[in-house]
Order: C-alpha cells, then sequence, then structure tokens
C-alpha cells in the first residue's frame, strides 16, 4: 500500500491557503472529497466535482448535472486510474459559494502503510463552512478577535482518524472538535441557543453539546423530523453508514441540528450520546405524533407556496380530502406551534398563515387584496408530496426546456442550473415578467448573446409562466384562470412580449434592446 502526497491550494488565495495532505492509495473520490472537507474543517455536505480539464473528466457527486462536453466517472471509482505522480487537476466544492482548489500531485509514498489521510503541513487558518468568498474570509480574518478560525492541524488529524475508524465508539466532543467555532454557533442558534457568543471554542462546544442533548430541546427537534428522514437517521442507527443520493439530502436537517456527521468515506456518523438520548425518549406514541406532525408539515409547505397567505380552513380542508384521520382545528394550531421554531417558513397573523418574508415585509395585505376574489386551488396529492420533498418547489416540463436552452446554448455550468430554475419559478409565482426574470439572470451572470437568443427566451418564459402555478392566483395556472373566468380578477397578471431589435430593452435601461442588451453579444 502507498500514499499520494496531494497539495490543496485554494484558487486566488494571496497569500496562498493550502493543505498539504497524504491519502491512501485505491480510494474512491467520493473519499477523496471527505477528505479534503475535512482538512479546511467542513463538513462534506455540499455538491462537488473533480476535473481533469485536458482529459476532459470529471468525477462528481450524483447531484451534479452532467456537461455533454465531458466525459464523468462516478465517486465510487479509485483514484488510481486517474492520479499519479505530477498529476494536476481541480476541486470545487458548492457550498454557500462556490469554492475551487487547484491540487498537484507532488509524491507517491511507497512505505505508507496507513488507511487513514494525514495533514502534514498547511497555510492559512480555517475557513468558516458557510463563508461565500474569499473576500467575506478576509473581513472574517481582519475582524477575528479570538482564537475561533485557527487551524489545529492535530485536531483535524485526530478526526481524520475518527472518519476512517468504523467502530461505534463515537464520542460527540470527538466531533464537535472537529467543527470550527462559527459552526458550533451556528448549531446553538439552530436550537434558539443564546450567550455563546463570547465562549472560547472549547466552553462553546461542551456548553452547545450539553444544551442539544438535552431531553427538553432533543425531542421538540425530533418531532419536526419528516419520515423519510427518520428512515435515514434509523438506518444509520442500525448501523448502516452508507446511504443512497435521496437518504443523503435526508440527513439535512439533523446535520444542521448536531446530531448528524459525515465520515471520510460518505458514510455517516451518530455519536453515542446522541443515539443515547434518542433511545431515552423514542417511543411508539413518539413516532406517532412525530409522523403525523410531519405529515401536517408537508401540507403546510405546499400551502404556503401556491398561496403565501393561507387560512386554516384551506388547510384543513385540503388534508381531510385525502387523510384518513382528520385533522382539527388545535390539532392544525398545535402543529404549527412544533414545526414553526425549526421548519415552517410561516407566521400566524390575524388568523392566517403568512409566507415569512411577506410577515417581515410588512406587505402581505397588498397581496391579500390581490387574491381576495380568487378560490383557492386545491393541490393533488402528488404536487403536496413533490412540494415538500423539494423545499416547495414543483417542476415542470416547461423549466426543462430552459435548463436545456441555458446549458446547450449560453453554456451555463450545470451546477447552477437548479438554483436558477427555482430562481425564476419563484420570480414568475409572484407575478413576475420577462423583465424581471432577465434582471435575475443578469445577476447570476447571464446575458442574452443575440435577439434570437432573447426571442427564445421569451418563448419559453411564455411557456413557464403559462404553467406555473400562481401566488397572485391562489395557485391556479393562468389557463385555469381563464377557464373558470377568473382572468381579470387577478389585476397584477403580466403578459410577456417577443423582444425585436428594434423595441424597449426588458432590461430598463430604456434603451433600444439592439443597442442594449443585444448590443452585448
Amino acid at each position: 500500500m502507498g500514499a499520494y502526497q496531494l497539495k490543496i491550494t485554494v484558487k486566488g488565495s494571496k497569500p496562498p491557503i493550502w493543505r498539504r495532505i497524504l491519502v491512501p492509495e485505491g480510494i474512491t473520490f467520493g473519499t477523496l472529497h471527505h477528505m479534503i472537507q475535512a482538512s479546511f474543517c467542513w463538513s462534506g455536505q455540499y455538491p462537488y466535482q473533480f476535473e481533469f480539464r485536458s482529459e476532459k473528466i470529471r468525477a462528481a457527486s450524483d447531484n451534479i448535472e452532467h456537461s455533454g462536453q465531458y466525459q464523468y466517472l462516478s465517486a465510487t471509482e479509485s483514484i488510481n486510474g486517474q492520479i499519479s505522480k505530477d498529476s494536476k487537476f481541480t476541486y470545487v466544492s458548492y457550498n454557500t459559494g462556490s469554492w475551487e482548489f487547484a491540487i498537484q500531485a507532488e509524491d507517491y509514498l511507497n512505505e505508507y502503510q496507513e488507511t487513514v489521510a494525514r495533514v502534514i503541513k498547511y497555510k492559512g487558518e480555517s475557513i468558516p463552512e458557510t463563508c461565500v468568498s474569499l473576500e467575506e474570509y478576509a473581513g472574517l480574518i481582519e475582524a477575528s478577535t479570538d482564537k475561533g478560525m485557527e487551524y489545529d492541524m492535530a485536531a483535524v488529524n485526530l478526526h481524520l482518524e475518527q472518519m476512517a475508524d468504523k467502530s461505534e465508539d463515537i464520542i460527540i466532543s470527538d466531533i464537535f472538535d472537529c467543527y470550527d467555532k462559527n459552526s458550533i454557533l451556528e448549531i446553538g442558534k439552530r436550537h434558539h441557543m443564546s450567550g455563546t457568543s463570547k465562549l472560547n471554542k472549547e466552553e462553546m462546544a461542551q456548553k452547545t453539546i450539553s444544551y442539544i442533548l438535552n431531553e427538553k430541546i432533543m425531542k421538540p427537534y425530533f418531532l419536526c423530523v419528516r419520515d423519510c428522514e427518520m428512515k435515514a437517521f434509523e438506518k444509520v442507527v442500525s448501523g448502516g453508514t452508507k446511504l443512497d443520493f435521496l437518504e443523503t439530502e435526508n440527513m439535512d436537517y439533523l446535520y444542521a441540528g448536531g446530531y448528524v456527521t459525515y465520515g471520510s468515506d460518505g458514510s455517516f456518523l451518530i455519536a453515542n450520546e446522541a443515539i443515547k438520548a434518542y433511545e431515552a425518549f423514542n417511543t411508539a406514541e413518539f413516532q406517532e405524533e412525530r409522523s403525523r406532525i410531519s405529515k401536517i408539515g408537508d401540507y403546510f409547505c405546499a400551502a404556503n407556496s401556491l398561496y403565501a397567505i393561507t387560512p386554516p380552513s384551506v388547510i384543513l380542508e385540503t388534508f381531510n380530502k385525502y387523510e384518513e384521520k382528520k385533522l382539527t382545528l388545535d390539532e392544525l394550531l398545535n402543529a404549527y406551534q412544533c414545526l414553526n421554531p425549526y421548519r415552517l417558513m410561516v407566521t400566524y397573523i390575524d388568523g392566517n398563515f403568512v409566507d415569512a418574508a411577506l410577515s417581515e415585509q410588512k406587505s402581505y395585505t397588498n397581496l391579500l387584496r390581490t387574491q381576495k376574489k380568487v378560490p383557492y386551488y386545491i393541490p393533488t396529492q402528488q404536487e403536496i408530496r413533490f412540494m415538500a420533498d423539494n423545499s416547495g418547489f414543483l417542476m415542470g416540463a416547461e423549466l426543462s426546456r430552459l435548463s436545456e436552452f441555458l446549458t446547450t446554448e449560453l453554456s451555463v455550468p450545470d451546477e447552477m442550473i437548479p438554483l436558477i430554475l427555482r430562481q425564476v419559478q419563484a420570480e414568475i409565482s409572484m407575478g413576475g415578467n420577462l423583465k424581471e426574470v432577465v434582471t435575475d439572470l443578469e445577476a447570476a451572470g447571464i446575458l442574452m448573446e443575440s435577439s434570437e437568443h432573447m426571442e427564445k427566451l421569451a418563448m419559453i418564459v411564455t411557456d413557464i409562466w403559462n404553467n406555473t402555478r400562481i401566488v397572485l392566483n391562489r395557485g391556479h395556472k393562468p389557463y385555469e384562470m381563464v377557464m373558470r373566468g377568473l382572468d381579470e380578477v387577478s389585476i397584477q397578471r403580466k403578459n410577456i412580449q417577443k423582444i425585436y431589435p428594434n423595441d424597449i430593452c426588458p432590461c430598463g435601461s430604456g434603451k433600444k434592446y439592439k443597442k442594449c442588451c443585444g448590443k452585448k453579444a
């Protein structure tokens, strides 16, 4: 057995931020991803890809869309076929921001007999996982007055050892030792914990662990676990550390709560203390209550996505239409109280469940006046499940056409597509028009390269608009409004027109399109 010596440098960092690590030969790209993440004190929960540019080869996580320009290797493929001494390649981790690394294979060590990775040298302090750019990192470093961002190589190497250790003796304090201070603070905030920001990392970790393992804190958090998330969690508790892609996504809520962490090869780890604390309240009665709240939460999610302002009667009507065990108003309000601290994006105001963003802006009364005479669309069970599984997003064939247009004709990177599709749907569902969609695309760095592209985009967005369940219409698609004779009720309908060279540019500049966005080709 041997090992590769890799130098992993954050691209664009000045002075350079890098880690020199030894990784055993024969590991998979998925394992290498988790080893790199651990060496930078990150969790490994985000999408990623390795790219060997000259060979036109990529190895990526399952949630990365493929580009036709590259051959793709599975994350379970061994690195040996691509990496050798003197290899150069890149690695991208799609955290809150996209972080790109240049990797240089410096050496191959025949005598290395360990099965774990090891950091042997480094430069640069820890980058918080929630940091979006080098500029933000520089500001954090400049403002830092404590040791929370200092890089602890010994702690990192201990974590790398534990990640490879498949024994059940996993201690939660060891896991928290490998988190940076900001990550621990975020876990505490998740549980509405306060009074720890001025503590040093060790004190903060100890206080946070004690707090989140308290049954009075842990049980309410677990009551909000969805059925699919509980299934994945129970699988790990029973020893099934390897999960498929969908199961992996279902661990996000418990990871954010500090109860689950990631191993070096994509496995999941749960500390003994967390399992013991969970088993203390894990009864049949608890699971029945949790499952019921989970189901009610799915209906909350769908209603908020479709209407933004929802009276309890509509949720009761929809729930009782499909579910055998009927829901009462008292039970609905109790479920809201349970879900609201952790999962719901709604606030109960004046007898309505109001989207949290609208309630903060205090603009919900304007929307309510616009919706006033429109009946509520009652979604199908399939729509409810899809929205609950995808944070309110409802994919359609029209959005697939937009995805194809952006990738094939505008060369938009695959990894940007899911976020763009969600943003476009959200814009249109709130009454947005072509101009606003173009503005959103430009903000993401996507420009129409010709008038033909603008015309194609206009056609696609028109189709999306016609087939989107619009909040202004209380979930009805525009053609459904016409069929029901309600098309004149929604005063905010915005027709989408084709753009021709002499038309006013939709970006809002006031210039003709051919002298503005059309000129940027």
